[in-house]
């Protein structure tokens, strides 16, 4: 009776519960095995089997919860960034003394004009915002505006994000009288209705009933039905 247990919950657990840890953990045990059986001192090999065990049971904790850095991203980060300082320090051993300074130095002089040109645009940016013209252009533009009438950019970004997050916050006096503007019913012959009304016969495709015409419209309705005497 114990091995047909046994082998429900073997099935059971590898159905639900089996997870890559699992394999991966079991394959570094049978690797610490071998090493641990075949050569000497090999018994050395468990603390790293068990460190890198503990390291795979937390990367997946963190990848299936979504908290946290997973450990084997910070390791291959690490690996990577010391094999790409490698790399780099063997190019540079075979690069002449002189092309390596000059290269440098040419690095550093782009780097330090990309520098002063954005710290000049800021005070660009400063400038234009304390006068209260444009910032692309520098013309001055209307406040109520959204664009500048030189550029047709807008004139101070930032204050236009900051209007547009304004205007997505509404209060609950502005809500209930949304609300209570949708949930207003059409009465008949209103304007609203008859823009309704216009609007499913535009999207239908369907004409209304014409409406009677009045008696004094309709044909023969002034002309007396009795003959004229002689």
């Amino acid at each position: 009776m114990l091995q047909p247990r046994l082998n429900i919950a073997l099935r059971e657990f590898v159905r639900h519960d089996l997870r890559p840890s699992h394999l991966i953990l079991g394959a570094m045990i049978l690797v610490g095995a071998l090493v641990n059986l075949l050569f000497a001192h090999g018994w050395t090999v468990w603390p790293l089997v068990l460190a890198f065990g503990i390291l795979t049971i937390i990367n997946e904790a963190a990848d299936r919860n979504g908290q946290g850095i997973p450990p084997f991203q910070v390791y291959a980060f690490f690996l990577g960034a010391g094999a790409a300082w490698i790399v780099l320090v063997l190019v540079l051993c075979t690069i002449h003394p002189i092309v390596l300074i000059v290269g440098m130095a040419a690095i550093i002089y782009r780097i330090a004009e990309a520098l002063l040109k954005q710290r000049e645009r800021n005070r660009l940016i400063a400038y234009r915002r304390a006068q209260g013209v444009c910032l692309h252009c520098g013309e001055v533009y209307d406040p109520n505006a959204v664009f500048c009438d030189s550029c047709g950019e807008e004139p101070n970004p930032e204050v236009a994000i900051l209007k547009r997050v304004a205007q997505i916050y509404r209060s609950s006096e502005d809500m209930a009288r949304a609300r209570a503007v949708l949930g207003r019913r059409v009465t008949a012959g209103s304007p609203a209705a008859k823009e309704q009304a216009l609007i499913a016969r535009h999207h239908g495709g369907k004409t209304s009933p014409q409406s009677p015409l009045p008696k004094a419209a309709k044909l023969g309705g002034s002309i007396s039905s009795k003959p004229k005497r002689g």
